[in-house]
């Protein structure tokens, strides 16, 4: 029944090798699986996950009753459920997108109780909570992590109210994402943010000024999320009190199987980060990475004169470029962006972010230092697939 309502086959189990903390190969299909095991557990930081008490959510009757969050409408199932796109692996029910299409009369409304109840008790059924994480070599016998890409499956029935509270969520914080950042935002494309950094370099070549750019690298940025902070934030720009404590009890309880070496391995304990094929975690990104940049530069008086505001960055999700009329101005946003991220756990890998000054006059050079180190200045750079270079070229 689900081959003739798929048309699809399941996804290939990968059998492979991969090396131990200490170099040495595994090859043992049971310490293959723990050693994946435990390295979901490093990248997500077992160790730090916080404690329900932690991640702090007040009593439903401490919050004014238009900020509760209304009842989930049929519609808002219904329109999630036709939504959802067909011939996807399917999470740990092994139940698929398709069948759930096709469900009618009590077994739809049975579904639509199940969703409107979890929002009602703010709980979610366990396997909602479980996510698959199937591993595939960017490479042929590959035994290093790095060689390595992770695809997440989580069941679909889990996505109707994942849908659901993301139309919510976007709806509450569509005016909260800057307009200087484009990624994940209805409409936009990495071709606005391209445009914007053309239109930029160029007007200000026109007027004989130069353009100093930090093109910044934040190491697993996705992975590093503190949740804690995330709550507070939510909280902070008003999302609705029943939508904070879905998500809450979504992340403290989510566990994370991986498969490989033809099966799966014991449940990896997840301690920060957004959650890799969910469909919130676009939006978790962006409103945490923007309360992040609001606090960076907010009493910071650089970049360049746009329409009569200053233009400090330009951002794609992670992909964030920093752009100042001078040296020392772009010394000033890249120490109050260090000073941010270090307070959101974020990480910039000096080594992988990059400098440049577009200007008439080639080869003029900047220095620009991060926690003691100085960022490697080029004449070149692909920023979302477009190349830039010091003389105010562009190819894409």
């Amino acid at each position: 029944m689900v081959k003739k309502l798929t048309g699809s086959k399941k996804v290939q189990r990968n059998i492979h090798t991969i090396k131990n903390k200490d170099g040495a190969l595994l090859t043992d299909p049971k310490l293959v699986r723990q050693r994946w095991k435990e390295y979901i557990e490093e990248l997500y930081d077992k160790d730090g996950k916080p404690t329900e008490e932690e991640i702090f959510l007040e009593s439903e009757m401490d919050v004014e009753v238009d900020n509760v969050g209304p009842g989930i409408l049929e519609d808002e199932i219904e329109a999630a459920i036709s939504q959802m796109k067909d011939k996807k692996a399917e999470g740990i029910d092994e139940i698929p997108a398709e069948l759930l299409k096709k469900l009618e009369g009590s077994a739809k409304k049975e579904l639509i109780r199940i969703c409107q109840d979890m929002y009602e008790k703010g709980e979610w059924p366990r396997d909602f909570t479980k996510a698959i994480i199937v591993t595939m070599e960017k490479k042929p016998n590959a035994t290093e992590y790095a060689d390595h890409r992770t695809l997440s499956l989580i069941p679909h029935a889990s996505k109707i109210m994942l849908k659901v509270l993301a139309k919510r969520l976007e709806a509450k914080t569509q005016y909260f994402i800057g307009k200087t950042q484009f990624g994940f935002r209805r409409g936009c494309e990495t071709k606005e943010a391209i445009g914007v950094m053309r239109m930029l370099y160029e007007r200000c070549l026109e007027h004989g000024l130069d353009v100093f750019i930090c093109f910044v690298d934040f190491e697993k940025a996705f992975d590093r999320v503190n949740w804690k902070k995330l709550m507070e934030i939510l909280k902070k720009i008003g999302v609705d009190w029943k939508d904070r404590r879905l998500i809450k009890n979504l992340y403290l309880n989510q566990e994370a199987i991986v498969r490989v070496a033809d099966g799966m391995s014991e449940p990896a304990v997840i301690g920060r980060g957004v959650r890799q094929g969910c469909l919130l975690s676009p939006l978790l990104f962006s409103i945490y990475a923007e309360m992040m940049m609001i606090e960076a530069m907010e009493d910071v008086s650089a970049g360049i004169k746009v329409g009569g505001k200053l233009l400090k960055d330009v951002r794609f999700a992670d992909e964030q470029a920093m752009v100042a009329s001078s040296e020392e101005d772009l010394q000033k946003l890249m120490d109050s962006l260090v000073k941010s991220s270090e307070k959101f756990d974020m990480k910039i890998n000096v080594k992988k972010t990059k400098t440049m000054v577009i200007s008439r006059q080639c080869g003029k050079l900047v220095n620009i230092i991060i926690n003691g180190q100085t960022v490697e200045q080029v004449t070149k750079f692909r920023y979302l697939g477009a190349l830039i270079t010091e003389d105010g070229k562009m190819c894409c």
